[in-house]
């Protein structure tokens, strides 16, 4: 029987632990109808994944056992989406697939074209860890609150690669890194750029190739910054 995932916000792997949380409970009862005896997955970020069975349950908290624990799913490599601000229901879409496909951090980016300014950082959090529950991630990705362009340009890590249309091919880049990677263990740090529906500005594309960014394109077609963002992402996730 497939167990359902659930994210814990405390260190795991103890023989018994306490769990209280008024909302995890009520989906617990309510939704799963979970009981004593009832067997959950469980994990906490770190990498690993924990079977427990549910020793008492109420409104407020639950004691658990532990039954197993075992290896989890983490992705190999260490990629940061920066993604300007977009319009909520596409931002929150993008950061649910960065989730899926495998990003390690998501920065949203303050850029002059930005559609909005604002960012609810807490619904933000909300949905990475759903998006892992969901996919079956050991680990959650970072997500941090909204910061500058240049600011981020200088806590970019590794390769940084920026999508713009006028760019080069960004799927011939991805082939190439793909190559790398089957040469190599060693853990992969790439910093991803996708700009807003107007497009990084001139002034901004400076500011990238002054950084040694890479300007590259997903292809002929002018894409939405979702989809850019989603395509990109999985040129080289996948």
């Amino acid at each position: 029987m497939r167990l359902h995932r659930f994210y814990i916000d405390k260190y795991l792997g103890a023989d018994r632990t306490l769990l209280q949380d008024r909302d995890l409970m009520h989906q617990w009862r309510s939704v799963f109808r979970y009981n004593v005896g009832s067997e959950v997955l469980l994990f906490d970020g770190r990498g690993g994944e924990y079977v427990y069975i549910i020793e008492t349950i109420d409104n407020r908290e639950a004691w658990v056992r532990l039954l197993e624990e075992r290896g989890g799913v983490v992705p190999k490599n260490k990629i940061t989406l920066f993604i300007s601000l977009i319009k909520k229901d596409n931002l929150e879409l993008v950061i649910e697939k960065a989730t899926e496909l495998g990003v390690s951090k998501i920065v949203p980016v303050l850029s002059e074209r930005s559609e909005k300014k604002g960012f609810n950082l807490e619904r933000a959090k909300r949905i990475v860890i759903e998006a892992s529950e969901q996919c079956g991630r050991a680990d959650v990705p970072e997500i941090t609150s909204i910061k500058q362009l240049v600011d981020s340009i200088e806590e970019a890590e590794g390769e940084i690669i920026v999508f713009d249309p006028s760019g080069e091919s960004f799927e011939l880049k991805a082939k190439s890194l793909e190559g790398q990677q089957t040469s190599s263990s060693k853990l992969k740090t790439l910093s991803l750029f996708v700009g807003p529906e107007g497009g990084w500005s001139p002034k901004e594309l400076e500011l990238f190739k002054n950084g040694k960014a890479q300007i590259l394109s997903v292809g002929p077609l002018i894409l939405r910054a979702e989809t850019a963002a989603i395509a990109a992402l999985s040129l080289l996730t996948l």
